[in-house]
């Protein structure tokens, strides 16, 4: 059976099988870079009410979070990634598994309006610019300078967002969420938590 026609079936296959539909220099950093599939799962649901519903995943990387999302939602999922490569292997991945209401944007989070979508992921994808340990590829470059900078543009653009728009963030503290937006919840040892915008 393939990975996710067993998603769409309710079931939840470990990272270590779903990964394996990725290049192996990339598995090899799932467990750091890529959201785990049952938080995924999760993570989607909390976010999409309305098949009409658009969900932006901020860094999307090898797209994992969207194509998850797509295949247990109805609703549109976007991922704005700035590597060029990894833009190409999510849509191959898109293409091969027949996700249609998976999208990805080959660009910077903050050339784009969020007042568009109607949800927002976020799983910390600023921190490998803080942690040496945390470089993803070539293109990588720890700057703490880049980091305060990223964060500070994530409160503008989410300050953006209309008001009821819910976000999702993973391994994130509070402290980096504007406070228009309204804590509801988290789980997962509180590691995933959920926000309304006000």
């Amino acid at each position: 059976m393939k990975v996710f026609d067993s998603i769409k079936d309710k079931q939840k296959p470990s990272d270590l099988v779903f990964d394996k539909i990725y290049p192996k220099k990339y598995q090899e950093h799932s467990a750091r870079h890529f959201t785990p599939v049952k938080i995924a799962i999760k993570a989607a649901k909390l976010l999409v009410d309305e098949p009409t519903d658009k969900i932006l995943d901020i860094g999307s990387g090898v797209g994992k979070f969207c194509c998850i999302g797509s295949s247990v939602t109805k609703a549109h999922f976007y991922g704005v990634e700035k590597r060029k490569a990894l833009i190409n292997l999510s849509n191959k991945i898109k293409r091969m598994y027949k996700l249609k209401n998976a999208h990805f944007i080959n660009n910077d989070f903050t050339k784009l309006d969020f007042s568009k979508f109607n949800g927002i992921y976020f799983f910390n994808s600023f921190h490998e610019n803080f942690d040496e340990t945390c470089v993803l590829d070539e293109t990588s470059k720890v700057s703490l300078r880049a980091y305060k900078k990223y964060h500070s543009d994530l409160v503008l653009k989410l300050n953006e967002c209309k008001s009821g728009t819910k976000l999702v963030t993973f391994h994130t503290f509070k402290n980096k969420i504007p406070s228009t937006y309204q804590f509801i919840d988290m789980n997962e040892t509180g590691l995933l938590k959920f926000y309304i915008k006000k």
